[in-house]
């Protein structure tokens, strides 16, 4: 069975994304002893990782940002001076700014339930996203 192309320019070194590349890695799944999307979901964010995803659905970057308190979720914003070639290079990625805060929570959230993207829970967002970098 033949892959689907999702898109062909996301970054020089890895260009193709295809449709089972989107959504948790298998490594994000190992580290949160799950293959259930809700508990990999919540095993990131209750630890404190930052996640970024790029929604392919809507063309943008997003950020749960841990760093602070109360916790925010923001749309990255695109850099000015992107040239347009590589959709992974719209945002920097050594220091990104701070976009528009669609969301602030607290550990106790229940993220999964309440966070949405343009209406649709995050579960359904995170299927139709590349899950760029989680990091601590």
């Amino acid at each position: 069975m033949e892959k689907e192309i999702i898109m062909n320019n996301w970054m020089e070194n890895h260009p193709i994304i295809y449709s089972d590349e989107l959504g948790w890695s298998e490594s994000d799944k190992r580290d949160a002893l799950s293959d259930k999307e809700e508990e990999v979901f919540n095993y990131h964010w209750k630890n404190y990782y930052s996640i970024i995803f790029y929604y392919i659905d809507d063309g943008n970057f997003y950020e749960l940002f841990m760093e602070s308190t109360p916790h925010k979720f923001w749309r990255i914003p695109k850099k000015t001076d992107w040239d347009g070639q590589y959709i992974g290079r719209q945002i920097p990625w050594e220091n990104h700014e701070e976009g528009e805060v669609l969301m602030e929570f607290d550990d106790d959230t229940d993220l999964w339930r309440t966070l949405k993207v343009c209406g649709k829970p995050i579960g359904e967002v995170l299927k139709r996203s590349i899950i760029a970098e989680v990091e601590i």
